[in-house]
């Protein structure tokens, strides 16, 4: 079910950059971007899961000044199975 396979990417994406939320503002702004799509993903609330899609894909600029360090890029390909699995929710 792509739900459960959403909340495994988040996971992913949350163990690998959660020890940062505290030293780095992008972190910190993917990580409650995050939390709000669990949210929404356990209301099934598609219009919020079609925003937070939107904010999702920017995530690569937020990236940018770290990319290069094996933790942010593995992040990255967490965060584009998210999207897809998102996009397969709300039918797109």
């Amino acid at each position: 079910m792509s739900v459960n396979e959403a909340m495994r990417e988040i996971r992913a994406i949350e163990s690998l950059i959660g020890p940062y939320e505290y030293y780095s503002y992008e972190a910190r702004k993917v990580l409650t971007a995050l939390r709000d799509l669990k949210n929404a993903l356990e209301k099934m609330d598609k219009e919020s899961i079609k925003r937070m899609i939107a904010e999702i894909s920017n995530i690569d600029e937020l990236a940018a000044p770290y990319r290069g360090y094996s933790f942010v890029e593995e992040a990255l390909l967490h965060a584009k199975r998210l999207l897809s699995e998102l996009k397969k929710i709300v039918g797109e």
